[in-house]
């Protein structure tokens, strides 16, 4: 396992009182690209030493989980083929004295009509407590998840003055009209209260042009946009050799380690390195992910070369 996954999984937990975010992949559709995303954005958080939860609910392929969190995903998987449960310890923090409050998941969490799955996913809001949370979603769950946040009365959770977590929904779409509406009804949902970004994917199958207008011709979704003050990003295809990129997803590969390892040629490498750099800056640019350290935007490195501590007074105020 990655020495560095090691170290987000069971490093040091965020200091009492700082802010941490449940940072929620979701597609509604299927083939909008939530898997890449996913993938990207917990190589950027690898790669920036962001202590981090990964939680991928899609219990038929969770392929974010088997790349970055090998080990439990392994086990999940093997237990679910043979009926049983899982048992494995996800993080510990020291309690008063000698105590340990140890936080573990027996199951991998899913988002069904089951209340015991809702039950389940509550150990979400236990992680975020300490460390901030990637959740990776499957399609076809939006009914699901939406109703466990109201279960758990997520809008009055966030307005809480004592509350020191936020959710953020990194909502997938390829341009067409039923993704969009999809996105709509989102964040009409939770009439704007949780965070939404639109992440408009260039290497989802459709023929949307971007650059025109063509998914927004009467301005609606830049409307709902402005109204609540949320962002919207193009994330780039990747445009890799398509044996390379077969072999990264299927053998579950790092994008770091890919590009460390000797097994890809030159021009292939550059493609990766290219697309790496301009995905991670484009979910770094919406101030809920940190920097990659090594794609970091000139206007943003620091002196000492570091990465930029994400914003999450100016994400509160949203």
């Amino acid at each position: 396992m990655n020495k560095k996954v090691i170290a987000h999984l069971d490093g040091t937990d965020n200091p009492q009182g700082e802010r941490t975010t449940i940072l929620v992949s979701i597609s509604e559709k299927g083939g909008m690209g939530k898997t890449i995303v996913g993938l990207t954005a917990a190589e950027q958080l690898t790669a920036a030493n962001r202590s981090f939860f990964l939680v991928d609910a899609d219990v038929s392929t969770p392929n974010v989980g088997l790349t970055y969190a090998p080990q439990m995903y392994r086990e999940f998987k093997d237990v679910a083929l043979q009926g049983g449960r899982a048992s494995t310890p996800t993080l510990s923090r020291k309690g008063k004295g000698s105590e340990s409050d140890r936080l573990t998941l027996q199951e991998q969490i899913v988002f069904t009509g089951n209340p015991d799955n809702y039950f389940h996913a509550d150990k979400i809001f236990e992680l975020a407590k300490v460390r901030d949370v990637l959740l990776v979603l499957p399609s076809q769950v939006a009914t699901h998840i939406n109703q466990w946040l109201e279960q758990n009365d997520a809008v009055e959770m966030l307005q809480d003055p004592e509350n020191t977590i936020d959710i953020v929904f990194l909502f997938i779409t390829n341009g067409t009209r039923e993704s969009l509406d999809l996105f709509v009804e989102s964040v009409e949902r939770f009439e704007g209260q949780i965070p939404h970004v639109l992440v408009k994917n260039l290497g989802a199958p459709t023929d949307i042009r971007w650059e025109r207008g063509d998914f927004d011709p009467d301005g609606k979704i830049q409307a709902l946009l402005d109204k609540y003050g949320f962002k919207s990003i193009v994330f780039p295809e990747m445009l890799v050799a398509p044996e390379d990129k077969n072999k990264i997803l299927s053998e579950y590969i790092p994008f770091g380690a890919a590009l460390a390892d000797t097994w890809m040629s030159d021009p292939s490498k550059r493609r990766l390195n290219k697309w790496l750099r301009e995905a991670t800056q484009v979910l770094g640019s919406t101030g809920y992910i940190p920097y990659h350290p090594k794609y970091l935007p000139p206007q943003t490195a620091e002196a000492d070369g570091t990465t930029p501590a994400v914003d999450r007074t100016e994400q509160t105020q949203q």
